[in-house]
């Protein structure tokens, strides 16, 4: 016979899997069992910051919050934020060299000199910056400098907020050659800030990939960095989230994804490859 009033105290399978049953209706992100002493730690350091000693009455507390504040903290805590400046170099040379040229051409023929970039996924905002200094460089080489933004989003509100500081250690920028961190940086006392002009190009908001409500309101957009967030989802929730990414991207629009995850991409898409790179171009 179970005994009730210990039940909860243990992050047993059973209550693991019913935490991975409701983070993943909630948000689309999988663990799969050898991820459980991970979760556990995570869902354990909420519980403590609540006052709350089982996990049944936290996953009660989850289940209850129709706010979804706690369930936002709890996503803080179980998303890693691995990035940097300019991941995947071979990416932004493609972006630069060929995806620029070719929006701006379009643009022109529509009359239309607004281009629109979105990070998915953006962590802690080095991929919407260097996005954002990409289009800087470029606009020197263009025939007619274009207009644009970037906006960023993901699920960590925590992360978020420290995208939009934009002040990140010396260490992060080790791999920013030293023209572009003049050019783009500004010292501070506790590092570096991405200068203002930039920062006014990018926005960050919260937004859920796997949620087609969150994605139909975040407007449209020319390219898509969506890299390395595939990797949270099962299948099922892959195929939502590149529906949804597909979905907000404009005909003759671009998608880059991570060199792992290009096969999950679909026929939907045009593949392009470019130098040492593959990108994914969306139909006119």
């Amino acid at each position: 016979m179970k005994d009730n009033s210990l039940y909860g105290l243990k992050l047993n399978r059973e209550l693991f899997l019913q935490f991975v049953r409701f983070i993943k209706d909630k948000s689309g992100l999988f663990f799969d069992l050898s991820k459980m002493y991970f979760l556990e730690t995570k869902i354990k350091k909420r519980m403590s910051d609540r006052g709350i000693k089982d996990y049944v009455t936290y996953l009660n507390l989850l289940k209850t919050d129709f706010t979804d504040r706690e369930f936002k903290e709890l996503l803080n805590e179980i998303t890693i934020h691995e990035t940097s400046f300019f991941r995947i170099n071979p990416h932004f040379q493609t972006f630069s060299d060929f995806v620029l040229p070719d929006l701006a051409a379009k643009k022109r023929e529509s009359s239309d000199g607004y281009l629109s970039f979105l990070s998915a996924g953006c962590s802690t905002g080095e991929e919407a910056y260097s996005i954002a200094i990409s289009v800087f460089e470029k606009m020197e080489a263009l025939s007619r400098p274009v207009d644009f933004n970037v906006l960023g989003i993901d699920i960590s509100v925590s992360a978020i907020e420290e995208a939009r500081r934009g002040v990140y250690k010396e260490s992060d920028l080790s791999f920013v050659p030293e023209n572009i961190l003049g050019k783009y940086f500004e010292k501070v006392d506790d590092g570096y800030r991405v200068k203002d002009f930039v920062r006014e190009k990018v926005i960050f908001r919260y937004a859920n990939l796997y949620n087609k409500e969150d994605m139909s309101s975040i407007g449209r957009f020319d390219a898509v960095f969506c890299r390395y967030v595939l990797i949270y989802f099962d299948e099922t929730a892959k195929q939502q989230v590149l529906d949804n990414v597909y979905s907000v991207i404009n005909p003759g629009g671009f998608l880059f994804v991570a060199p792992s995850e290009s096969y999950n991409v679909s026929d939907n898409f045009a593949r392009i490859s470019y130098k040492n790179s593959v990108v994914f171009m969306k139909p006119l």
